[in-house]
Order: C-alpha cells, then structure tokens, then sequence
C-alpha cells in the first residue's frame, strides 16, 4: 500500500508553524510601532484591493447571468412570433 503524501504528524507540524509565525508577527507588531504602522497600512491596502476584486467577480457573474437571460428571452420570443405566425398564416 502506497504511503500517504500528507501524515496527521506533518499536517499538525505545519499547523504549528503556522500559529508559532502568527504569534511571533503579533508580538512584533506590539513591541515596534514602525512595523505596526507599516502594517495597518499595508493591511488596509490588501483589504481595499480584496474588495475590488470580489467586486469585479460579482459584476462577471451578473454579465454572464444577464448575457443567459437575453439569450433565453430572444429565443422565447422568437417562439412566439413563429407561433403567431403559424396561427395566422391562410395555410393553417
């Protein structure tokens, strides 16, 4: 049996690297308020940017959901227009 990539020891390593990371840039930001004012900035600077580009994604998905729905009208009311025709067309 192949062995697995990723042990239950190494994802619990890699999680406590992680949060030890974590705690370390916490600490440092409270001891130094030159890292701390670089980061408030830099952190707003990425919130701002996160916002735009879910932004962007929701208004893609809107287009493509109205490009759908025109689509599905046109082809509706060319059904329509083609049943009317037929009803009183003098062949019928």
């Amino acid at each position: 049996m192949p062995r697995p990539i990723l042990t239950d020891d190494i994802v619990d390593e890699a999680r406590q690297k992680r949060e030890q990371l974590e705690e370390d840039i916490r600490r440092g930001i409270k001891e130094n308020p030159v890292i701390s004012a670089k980061y408030d900035k830099e952190a707003k600077q990425l919130k701002k940017q996160a916002v735009y580009k879910s932004r962007r994604i929701e208004n893609a998905k809107t287009k493509a959901r109205g490009n759908k729905l025109n689509l599905y009208l046109v082809i509706a009311i060319l059904i329509l227009l083609a049943l009317i025709f037929w009803i009183l067309s003098p062949w019928s």
